[in-house]
């Protein structure tokens, strides 16, 4: 079963933004394999660990561009990426617990998929616009 598969509908039109968020869902399908097929919780820790380090990246470069380009939003839309990379490490921490067993499937892919799907929808196509209305104005 696939759980993260890219689609045109989450594409927001930035090549350096949707190539992130491709690497974000092959890496969140990643987590969710490894949940879905290993009791073990070395794996699953290994899969997230890979998902917040490039999670961080990506919320790095999303503010970077904020910053560059004098997004209104710019405090908004990084505290809503400090909550997001607490609930990562706060499902990171119950699997190094060994607390697999209490993490479904299904309630992290939902997580995952809101998070990521809904971001993207919103707070990230907004984003994108402002950047776009900048480069046609020629003042980013």
């Amino acid at each position: 079963m696939v759980y993260f598969e890219w689609n045109s509908q989450v594409e927001l039109g930035h090549p350096l933004l949707d190539e992130q968020h491709k690497r974000l869902f092959s890496l969140g399908e990643a987590v969710a394999q490894t949940l879905a097929g290993s009791a073990e919780h070395r794996p699953v820790v290994s899969a997230l660990l890979a998902l917040i380090d490039f999670v961080r990246h990506h919320f790095a470069t999303e503010e970077g561009l904020m910053r560059a380009s004098n997004y209104p939003g710019v405090d908004a839309h990084a505290r809503l990426h400090t909550f997001l990379l607490a609930e990562l490490d706060e499902y990171c921490r119950k699997v190094q617990r060994d607390r697999v067993a209490n993490l479904t499937v299904t309630g992290l892919v939902a997580f995952l998929l809101n998070w990521l799907v809904v971001h993207i929808d919103s707070t990230d196509r907004e984003l994108v616009d402002w950047l776009r209305s900048r480069e046609l104005h020629g003042s980013g």
